[in-house]
């Protein structure tokens, strides 16, 4: 009897995850006040307009855009004067995953809330630092975990810390450590580091490099006597961005992943998988000076057993820079991790 409520105990410890009821209820609330953000904006413009301009005509209209800047590519001085929130952004997003250590059996579905900032350290060198967290809520997709009597849902806690430097030459480089704090099956605690070397080509296009480098995995049981191991997932891959005169940009990469683990928790054992194929993208756009459209997917071949991660939000930015944001002298040179920059293999042990 005593085996049995220390089992149900455990058992509960590890079904707690964060309420999606309270997740929907955040998106929601964030959905009206981005709504009454951009009402206020624009009935603010029209003010301002009708006030120190007359009525444009038609052709006018057609020709000038009041949502675009005179010159989209306009950046900032060589060193630029830095308010409290010019280079912060919030977001609000709806996260989809599947990765190695889902055993083969699961999917996860869910939000995120997540913010992000970067600061000079020393202006004249046009060295920044960057830090930002986040944390993912997801249910199963799956019944199987379900079925087998684990665990519902996943919260995942990320923080991302780091240096960058970007040159007048058009040549950058930063890095961060990423640590993630994981409630699922068990708790465990992932550290990784990324590292981004990119060049511009022209004011309408970056090419660069990225790597993933595992710094620590963890230990923990999956049901009541599986002992496994997540480590993270080793990445590297070469990038294009684009900058579009509409203020959007939209980023390709493709590259290749060190090897993930096949085993399934019904099937059971299978040989692992060698390296593998990766390729993904990003797509920011601007909505109003403050508020933009934001989305990334990672996919490591094969899908079946690799990871397909996927989010797309709406991101938020006080200082109003969605038109310049990630082409500043102190924008953060990497994202904040999530499930998308951050893949998690699993072992038995």
């Amino acid at each position: 009897m005593k085996i049995i409520t220390i089992t149900a105990r455990l058992r509960a410890r590890r079904s707690r995850h964060f309420p999606i009821q309270s997740m929907t209820s955040i998106l929601a609330l964030l959905a009206i006040a981005l709504a009454n953000q951009c009402l206020a904006e624009e009935v603010a413009r029209q003010n301002i307009q009708s006030k120190s301009t007359p009525s444009p005509s038609i052709s006018d209209l057609a020709v000038v855009s009041p949502l675009l800047p005179a010159d989209p590519f306009a950046l900032d001085s060589p060193v630029p004067t830095q308010g409290p929130f010019d280079e912060l952004y919030v977001r609000m997003a709806i996260d989809g995953s599947k990765q190695p250590q889902d055993f083969g059996v699961n999917a996860q579905l869910g939000g995120q809330a997540a913010i992000n900032a970067g600061f000079p350290i020393l202006a004249d060198l046009y060295l920044g630092m960057q830090v930002g967290s986040s944390v993912t809520a997801t249910s199963n997709a799956v019944r199987v975990y379900e079925l087998l009597g684990e665990s519902t849902g996943r919260t995942q806690n990320f923080t991302t810390l780091g240096l960058f430097q970007r040159t007048d030459s058009g040549f950058a480089w930063g890095f961060v450590h990423d640590f993630l704090y994981e409630n699922h099956y068990d708790d465990f605690k992932l550290g990784q580091w990324r590292i981004r070397t990119s060049y511009d080509l022209s004011e309408t296009t970056q090419i660069g490099c990225t790597a993933m480098l595992q710094s620590y995995g963890d230990a923990g049981i999956f049901g009541t006597s599986t002992n496994v191991r997540l480590q993270p997932i080793d990445q590297f891959h070469l990038y294009l961005r684009h900058f579009w005169k509409t203020g959007a940009q939209t980023t390709l990469w493709a590259g290749v992943a060190e090897g993930h683990g096949e085993d399934n928790a019904v099937t059971g054992f299978s040989p692992p998988k060698d390296e593998s194929f990766l390729f993904g993208a990003d797509v920011l756009m601007p909505l109003t000076a403050t508020l933009a459209i934001y989305g990334e997917t990672n996919m490591i071949m094969p899908s079946d057993t690799g990871t397909v991660d996927a989010f797309l939000g709406v991101q938020w930015y006080p200082g109003g820079n969605t038109r310049s944001a990630r082409r500043r002298k102190f924008s953060p040179m990497l994202e904040l991790a999530s499930p998308v920059s951050f893949a998690a293999d699993l072992a038995r042990q």
